[in-house]
């Protein structure tokens, strides 16, 4: 039997990675978090856990509008509205930020380490992915 590979099948191989990241995503700020109230400062942690919420939220958010902005069938003004909601996001953002930072409420090296908890699943759901390319010999 032979598998049909074609966009479709990318599309749902693509989204079973994005899933798959999102999911690793909390797991890494559930570890990161926890791991952080143990063996480190309240505020440390509390700047993890805030610091990961906001990016794991925000790349839901961006996940979304991205989705919205890109639909073929909506047509008109959705870059403008996407690129205005983007602005907002990012303003808000910043300004959860530095309220958290200002009033002291958080670390700055915790709350930087929460931030890139994005990247740092990219990175390591990446490298997993590279590992079994290079075990089934495709690599």
């Amino acid at each position: 039997m032979r598998v049909i590979s074609g966009p479709v099948t990318m599309l749902i191989k693509d989204e079973a990675l994005l899933n798959r990241l999102e999911q690793f995503n909390w797991v890494l700020l559930a570890l990161l978090a926890s791991g952080s109230f143990v063996f480190f400062s309240r505020k440390f942690a509390l700047g993890v856990l805030a610091g990961g919420i906001l990016a794991v939220a925000n790349y839901y958010l961006v996940k979304r509008s991205l989705r919205r902005a890109l639909d073929p069938e909506r047509q008109g003004k959705t870059r403008f509205l996407y690129l205005l909601k983007y602005g907002l996001r990012f303003a808000a953002l910043g300004l959860i930020i530095a309220l958290l930072l200002i009033k002291g409420w958080v670390s700055p090296l915790g709350m930087l380490l929460g931030l890139s908890i994005i990247v740092l699943g990219i990175a390591l759901v990446g490298v997993v992915e590279a590992r079994k390319l290079f075990f089934k010999g495709v690599v």
